[in-house]
């Protein structure tokens, strides 16, 4: 197939949607021919593929403007268009789709409308209270209408997990035919370190943005009970983001300068070798799609405490891969994470059913089996 992907951001840049283009790409390269448009100042192809890169020093409305041109010209050449999410590169496409008819495949892994009001303080409510009744602005309003309008388009969407598609069918539309789960794939891309690596007792990692609906700040006011009996217990959290403030005012006001540590941005090497170095991983977050993290941990091997809420428990079973405790709950997080320092039998059997799970449903070669399925169905025509 000749595959037209097109991406919001791109390498070195951090996040989902830059990991997965790089990692998939690494995945098709030998069966299919790749051409990736994606928002970027670093002009460097992956192996097998053709890189167009639209600078993002332009003002949005000509950076806009640029990608919609670019898809549009090269669609000519592509079977379909695979597109990473529903607002940067899904707006531009959908507008091709619009012209030329070119079948597009979207990865919806967010709710990008939600996010920016909740960023913004603008609602404290969870993801599938907000879309029942949105709060925010007119900005708010406007990425939802787009972003409807963009994944009504789509011949398929693809949720990483039951509780997204589900949300999408209701909220906005999706006809329940097009709105297909296709798990994710865990990243152990750099699990082979050219170092040896030592957990350290006591040690909690966390990765994740410093938004608000990650819950770092309830993992740092639980690190104190934990302390009551672990004394040495502490808290390593890498990734950066706008909480990152209120965090360190937290740290202070806690007295926990000595046992919190806010790395920032690190890569990830850095982040498998922190998952490796720790005793223990937590997700705290309100909300997840299906959380990427929580497949490299366990890859990684090492045990998770995480929320029991939709995407998460999709993951995580209780007892059995993973912890689960409810959001917001100070009390019991600080009692799951001393279980686990306490019961080493417990961690191996949690680490051993996890990496089960991980090659059983969440393995890059049944996720890239599916999509190529997905592909297909996606450029059938009407009555085929």
């Amino acid at each position: 197939m000749k595959i037209l992907i097109a991406t919001p951001i791109y390498p070195p840049e951090i996040g989902g949607p830059a990991t997965y283009t790089k990692e998939l790409s690494r995945q098709l390269q030998n069966k299919h021919k790749l051409t990736i448009v994606a928002y970027t100042d670093v002009h460097d192809p992956f192996p097998g593929t053709t890189l167009v890169a639209i600078s993002k020093q332009e003002p949005l409305p000509i950076r806009l403007l640029k990608f919609f041109l670019a898809v549009f010209k090269l669609s000519r050449e592509a079977d379909l268009i695979y597109v990473q999410n529903a607002m940067a590169a899904g707006l531009p496409v959908a507008l091709v789709n619009l012209f030329t008819g070119k079948p597009f495949v979207l990865k919806f892994v967010g709710d990008e409308a939600w996010e920016r009001a909740t960023q913004h303080h603008l609602t404290e409510k969870r993801l599938e209270e907000f879309l029942e009744a949105p709060e925010g602005n007119w900005k708010t309003k406007a990425m939802m209408m787009v972003q409807g309008w963009v994944l009504r388009r789509a011949k398929i969407v693809t949720t990483p997990s039951l509780y997204l598609s589900k949300e999408i069918i209701k909220a906005y539309g999706v006809h329940p035919e097009r709105a297909i789960v296709n798990y994710n794939a865990a990243d152990d891309t750099v699990k082979n370190l050219p170092f040896g690596t030592t957990r350290i007792p006591h040690q909690i990692a966390t990765t994740a943005r410093l938004v608000v609906w990650k819950g770092i700040d309830g993992i740092i006011r639980a690190l104190p009970l934990v302390q009551e009996k672990y004394k040495d217990a502490r808290l390593v959290v890498a990734g950066d983001g706008p909480e990152i403030d209120n965090l360190n005012k937290l740290i202070k006001e806690l007295h926990l300068e000595g046992s919190v540590t806010l790395l920032g941005k690190i890569s990830r090497v850095e982040t498998w070798q922190l998952r490796k170095n720790s005793e223990i991983y937590v997700l705290n977050s309100t909300y997840e799609g299906l959380p990427h993290t929580v497949l490299t941990s366990f890859a990684a091997e090492i045990p998770t405490v995480a929320t029991n809420i939709s995407g998460t428990n999709e993951a995580i079973y209780g007892e059995k891969t993973g912890l689960l405790v409810e959001p917001g709950d100070t009390q019991a997080l600080a009692h799951a994470i001393m279980r686990l320092f306490e019961d080493k039998a417990l961690r191996e059997r949690l680490v051993v059913n996890g990496t089960k799970l991980l090659k059983e449903k969440f393995s890059w070669e049944a996720h890239v089996r599916n999509l190529e399925g997905l592909f297909r169905l996606a450029m059938r025509k009407p009555g085929k």
